[in-house]
């Protein structure tokens, strides 16, 4: 998986992340729309960030909720919300999958992100395979998950994990 991800993907992801694409316009869309057009130059790899985090852990975590609460007849069990997790099936148990997917994930971007903003704060294509990553998970590969769409989920996930390998491949070289 690793020899795919580096040999076939890793390309692909950074062809479509030069300075300039049209990834680049999207990524600045999508920030404008969502964290906002007062972001301060130089502070699009927080912004991103910022975007990442709430949808992985606010957005995707109370989705997932929902769907334990609705696998229960009695809706949620507070007091032991894990317990009946192996009798999930259909809808609820893709919202869990895809919000695991996402904290599993998470972790790659926050390091590479961290080095980035370190060690290469202004390097357009740096930003646009971390925006990459970050479009394709949320925009791509979660509502793939949870509609059950498996070949784009498999493919969003694919070229955004390639997208984070490039990055690292980047900044080691740099």
């Amino acid at each position: 998986s690793y020899t795919l991800t580096r040999k076939a993907f890793a390309p692909v992801a950074a062809a479509i992340t030069k300075p300039g694409s049209t990834v680049q316009k999207l990524i600045e869309t999508v920030i404008d729309y969502t964290v906002g057009s007062d972001v301060a130059s130089g502070r699009a790899i927080p912004a991103l960030t910022v975007l990442y985090a709430f949808w992985t852990f606010a957005g995707s975590g109370s989705l997932s909720v929902a769907g334990q609460a609705m696998s229960r007849p009695n809706g949620l069990d507070n007091d032991h919300p894990r317990k009946h997790r192996g009798n999930m099936e259909g809808l609820p148990l893709r919202l869990m999958s895809a919000h695991h997917s996402l904290v599993e994930i998470f972790p790659l971007f926050a390091a590479g992100a961290c080095l980035a903003q370190v060690l290469a704060p202004g390097d357009q294509q740096i930003l646009n395979l971390l925006g990459l990553h970050v479009l394709l998970k949320v925009f791509a590969f979660y509502p793939s998950y949870v509609v059950g769409f498996a070949p784009i989920r498999s493919l969003a996930h694919l070229l955004s994990v390639s997208a984070m390998v490039k990055v690292l491949w980047l900044l080691a070289k740099s």
